[in-house]
């Protein structure tokens, strides 16, 4: 039996020298993440200023930063809220995440980067699909994904990735079939990690399309996905019992 995923965001594990406005963003993006801000959800500002032990300044310019990242939404009279994605928001998420991994690919075969990182990353979706629970099969998937752009050695790039997962759970905890992900593309992702250890650009670039593509024609619940191996969240893909979980039921939309 594999070890659950933490429901953290990888490139979160280790933060170092960051500022109060980032650890906070940082807090509230993981708290997204792991499902424990679910989509609509408001933000009581003093509740979760006490939750952080954090001034209510800093906790206000941390959720700016999350409504420009896409990830937050703010309406006048009725503050801030963890974004509902609509249909719509696919178009948006999916093409910056294939330029994103494409970007990353092209660096990690034209400067000849270590990609060990990559094939840990598959062997840990390989187990997960296994296990067959949805949100260990999601959170290996994105974290192999993940790997390839860290793989890159990119700051920038990782950065970008980090709002970018954001943005693909929060599309998933918005379908309105509930959160399920996909638990047949393992092949894909094998031959996408065994182009990339061949060198082979084009072909890993057409591989990473070809992901994006169905990933979010699944979303779309169009005709070509409807034969997908599905698996969809039960009982132990609920909130975790967290430091959040105490405001939950004061946050709820």
């Amino acid at each position: 039996m594999p070890q659950s995923p933490t429901s953290e965001l990888p490139v979160l594990r280790k933060v170092v020298r960051s500022s109060t406005i980032d650890l906070i963003a940082d807090q509230i993006r993981n708290a997204i993440y792991s499902g424990s801000l679910a989509p609509g959800q408001s933000i009581n500002e003093v509740r979760t200023a006490e939750l952080l032990v954090v001034s209510r300044p800093s906790l206000r310019e941390a959720l700016q930063r999350l409504v420009s990242e896409g990830v937050m939404s703010h309406a006048p009279g009725r503050g801030v809220r963890v974004k509902r994605m609509r249909l719509g928001d696919v178009d948006d998420v999916y093409p910056v995440r294939e330029a994103l991994e494409a970007q990353a690919v092209k660096i990690v075969l034209r400067t000849d980067k270590p990609i060990a990182r990559i094939q840990q990353s598959l062997h840990r979706l390989e187990l997960a699909i296994e296990d067959n629970t949805a949100r260990v099969i999601g959170d290996a998937d994105l974290d192999f994904h993940h790997a390839i752009v860290a793989s890159s050695g990119s700051d920038r790039l990782s950065d970008l990735m980090k709002v970018s997962m954001v943005q693909t759970r929060l599309l998933s905890l918005s379908d309105r079939r509930g959160y399920e992900v996909r638990c047949d593309l393992i092949e894909t992702h094998r031959e996408l990690a065994e182009a990339i250890a061949a060198g082979d650009e084009s072909k890993s670039l057409e591989i990473v399309g070809r992901v994006m593509d169905s990933a979010a024609a699944r979303l779309r619940d169009t005709v070509a996905e409807s034969q997908a191996v599905i698996v969809r969240a039960g009982d132990r893909d609920g909130p975790a019992d967290d430091q959040w979980s105490a405001l939950r039921d004061t946050m709820k939309s």
